[in-house]
């Protein structure tokens, strides 16, 4: 985790004070659909799939269609990319997320073995070679986030980027009485996948919801 100055620490903790208490302080909208994210991490993102140009990103946790309908933009101006938005409350919520020719809504646990199947299927569709990006964001207990890590990890080639979201909470800085979360997620995951490292550059702007959590696959050793 990028080193924070008592600011940067207060300003982190004064926004999520302002989220919790409905003044809507991360509730941010891309042509015009609500997402919850730090503009520092969407930026992040772009430099990301501009960086990588991934074939496919996967995002758990898909809320209300504004993270998706922003990836898929940037996968427009880049001329290359679909993206597949997994919640369990997809269904429900059609009425109000964004219809593009990029993005495909699936309803369903993220962790579900048939979801996890049909998402690998998908990836295999498009070649072996194909980039593919991941972002965690759905249930951000401990157990989940590590079921999605392993479960989405072989996704990644190498260079690419595995990102889990939230590891602000249960004390980074915010929520201190979270409960384990996904920082302690990824605790447990990176001694079991020394193939991923936490890369620093991705929280330079040092605001971020995700403190930790930009994890970059290694390089194919030569």
């Amino acid at each position: 985790m990028t080193d924070r100055n008592d600011a940067t620490v207060q300003f982190m903790r004064a926004s999520f004070d302002g989220f919790m208490a409905g003044r809507g302080t991360y509730n941010l909208s891309w042509l015009g659909h609500e997402t919850i994210k730090y503009p520092t991490d969407l930026i992040m993102y772009q430099e990301l799939i501009c960086r990588r140009r991934p074939a496919l990103i996967v995002e758990t946790g898909s809320f209300k269609g504004g993270s998706a309908l922003f990836l898929a933009s940037v996968c427009d101006l880049i001329g290359v990319g679909e993206v597949i938005s997994i919640d369990v409350r997809n269904d429900e919520r059609r009425a109000v997320l964004p219809v593009h020719p990029r993005i495909t809504f699936l309803a369903g646990s993220s962790t579900a073995p048939e979801m996890v199947q049909a998402v690998h299927d998908r990836a295999a569709s498009l070649g072996p070679d194909a980039e593919v990006m991941v972002i965690l964001d759905s249930d951000h207990r401990l157990l989940h986030v590590l079921a999605e890590l392993e479960a989405y990890a072989g996704l990644v080639r190498p260079g690419g980027y595995l990102i889990v979201e939230d590891g602000h909470v249960n004390g980074r800085p915010n929520w201190p009485d979270y409960g384990p979360g996904p920082s302690e997620a990824i605790a447990f995951f990176l001694p079991r996948h020394p193939e991923f490292e936490v890369d620093p550059a991705c929280e330079r702007f040092m605001m971020t919801l995700n403190p930790g959590g930009y994890l970059r696959r290694r390089d194919d050793p030569a």
